[in-house]
């Protein structure tokens, strides 16, 4: 028989920015809705989340979830350290570890099958993750292998990849679906989001109130793309077969994949420097007008995960730029490179919008799932 486990949940840092903020909001609604699917499994308690941000503890408090406080440090926050004490606090059994927006659309059946095999006892060391490359939530049937490789976990996103290669754990990758690669990593992925049925009512609140009229536009501009046949969509980034196939069995469009530097940061490419873009070449070469005119005239519509462009570059910009950017706030951008390349794609004629690997895959899987199915050929 199965034994109920704890979960915890990581919410990050909001930032100073506009875009920081409008992010932030986007995570704790979502992070909201995760909870409240974890509660319902039965099978989940007690539930935490670490939050960096006081006003987020204080709302999360104020709903009855058992917060818990950062220490205070000197060290800048470190993902792999974090989770393993929190780890050993609870005894290093049997744990759930949620990004805090990283599984917007995971239902409660899905969380209860699977925790429902991970609580199981005497069970070998088990980890069910979203995705093995890109890691955003994990189930462990046990904690403890934690400790040996906290050190190499700076992020989750190499936690599944870590925990198979070097923790000696049974690593099973869930089938891809919206359910379990919808990550909100980015406002593309919010939007994206938007008429998705498994949405949660705080997430679904905060896209009412925040969404900005002309960023849903281009959404619904995409969404005819898909849903014409004969168009044609770009996909440029850290994408796989999986997403073209899965266009291919729904929908009747042409698609142009460009596929670059999957795992990029699960391996220590990015952060050793190792990352090269050919897309990332062209755009160098021909500037951000050129570029994004030549795109226009190849295809309907584009989804662009240029966070490989930005490694490439070797000039990560801020969170405040980035964010900006993708909400098409050209004005806030300090990056020269971005702010011209964000002029050029709000006055792209077809609609493009940009984020990072959870916009090429888990939430194109739920703009694919939010639209009826193609009429028979």
């Amino acid at each position: 028989m199965s034994h109920a486990i704890p979960a915890v949940l990581f919410l990050p840092p909001a930032g100073e920015s506009a875009g920081e903020k409008w992010m932030s909001r986007a995570r704790l609604a979502a992070c909201r809705d995760t909870i409240e699917n974890l509660r319902s499994t039965r099978l989940v308690s007690p539930i935490f989340v670490l939050a960096a941000e006081q006003e987020d503890r204080v709302a999360l408090g104020a709903a009855g979830i058992e917060v818990l406080t950062p220490p205070a440090s000197r060290e800048p926050f470190h993902f792999g350290n974090s989770l393993a004490a929190v780890a050993a606090s609870l005894g290093k059994g049997a744990l759930a570890y949620f990004g805090g927006a990283s599984a917007p659309l995971a239902s409660s059946r899905l969380l209860s099958d699977i925790v429902a095999e991970a609580g199981q006892p005497g069970r070998a060391p088990t980890a069910w993750v979203n995705n093995t490359l890109s890691t955003d939530w994990a189930v462990l049937s046990s904690s403890e292998g934690l400790a040996g490789v906290s050190a190499k976990l700076t992020t989750d996103n190499p936690l599944g990849w870590v925990l198979q290669r070097e923790a000696g754990y049974h690593v099973i990758a869930l089938p891809a679906s919206a359910e379990t690669q919808a990550d909100i990593d980015t406002p593309a992925d919010v939007l994206l989001l938007a008429r998705h049925p498994q949405v949660g009512q705080a997430l679904r609140t905060f896209i009412a109130d925040v969404a900005e009229p002309g960023l849903l536009r281009k959404v619904d501009e995409l969404r005819r793309v898909l849903s014409t046949p004969a168009s044609t969509l770009a996909i440029i980034g850290r994408s796989s077969s999986a997403i073209w196939r899965e266009i291919e069995r729904r929908k009747q469009i042409w698609v142009r994949l460009f596929v670059e530097e999957r795992g990029m940061l699960a391996s220590g490419r990015a952060e050793r420097g190792e990352v090269r873009s050919l897309v990332g070449e062209l755009l160098d070469d021909w500037g951000p007008e050129r570029f994004v005119d030549r795109l226009a005239a190849m295809a309907d519509g584009l989804l662009w995960d240029n966070r490989v462009w930005m490694a490439h570059r070797g000039l990560w910009p801020s969170a405040a730029d980035r964010f900006a950017s993708d909400l098409g706030w050209a004005e806030k951008v300090n990056d020269p490179d971005l702010a011209a390349l964000t002029c050029a794609l709000k006055g792209a004629r077809i609609p493009i919008l940009t984020g990072g690997h959870s916009l090429v895959s888990g939430s194109l899987l739920a703009l694919l799932e939010s639209l009826p199915p193609a009429e028979p050929g």
